[in-house]
C-alpha cells in the first residue's frame, strides 16, 4: 500500500467512526492518559487552531461544538488545566466569556496520539487488506443510509410506509 492510498484510507473515516470500529482494550491502553471527552476537547482545540489560526476557543463554543452542557465543559477544561494541558483564561474582565488554549504539552500529546492512531490504523488496514477495508466502508455507508431512511419512516412497519 503506498502512502497516497494510506492517506486516503486514513481520512475515509472520521475519528468517532474509527473509535467505534476499533474500540478494544488494547486501543484503550494506547490512549489511557486522557479520558475520551478530554481527548475530544484537545482534538477540537487543535483542529480549531489549525482551521482558524486562532489558538483560543471560548468555552461556550466548545459546549456548542461538543453538544455538552457548560458545567461539563468546565469540568473537562478544569481537569485538563490540572494536568497542564490547557491554560484557562479570559480577556479583560471576562464578561465576554472564558477561553482555553492548548499548552505545548497538549500539542505534543495530540501529535503523539495522532501518530499512534495513524500507525494503528495503517496496521489494521494492512492486515485486513485495503480493498477489503474500502469495500467494508462502502457497505457501512449503505447500511447507514438504509437505517437513516427507516428512521425517517418513524418506525412504521415497512408495508405501511
Amino acid at each position: 500500500m503506498n502512502n497516497t492510498n494510506q492517506a486516503g484510507v486514513l481520512h475515509a473515516l472520521p475519528p468517532e467512526r474509527i473509535d467505534q470500529l476499533f474500540h478494544s482494550p488494547a486501543l484503550r491502553r494506547l490512549f489511557q492518559t486522557n479520558a475520551s471527552d478530554e481527548y475530544a476537547l484537545i482534538w477540537l482545540l487543535s483542529k480549531h487552531t489549525k482551521d482558524t489560526g486562532n489558538e483560543k476557543i471560548y468555552l461556550k463554543n466548545i459546549a456548542r461544538e461538543m453538544d455538552l452542557p457548560m458545567h461539563r465543559v468546565s469540568a473537562i477544561a478544569r481537569s485538563l488545566q490540572d494536568k497542564g494541558l490547557v491554560r484557562w483564561t479570559h480577556d479583560g474582565s471576562g464578561e465576554e466569556g472564558t477561553y482555553i488554549l492548548l499548552t505545548d504539552t497538549a500539542l505534543a500529546s495530540a501529535q503523539s496520539h495522532r501518530q499512534a492512531m495513524r500507525t494503528y490504523h495503517q496496521r489494521v488496514v494492512a492486515a485486513y487488506g485495503e480493498e477489503n477495508f474500502l469495500r467494508l466502508l462502502g457497505e457501512i455507508t449503505k447500511l447507514e443510509e438504509i437505517m437513516r431512511q427507516e428512521a425517517e419512516k418513524g418506525g412504521q412497519p415497512h408495508d405501511q410506509a
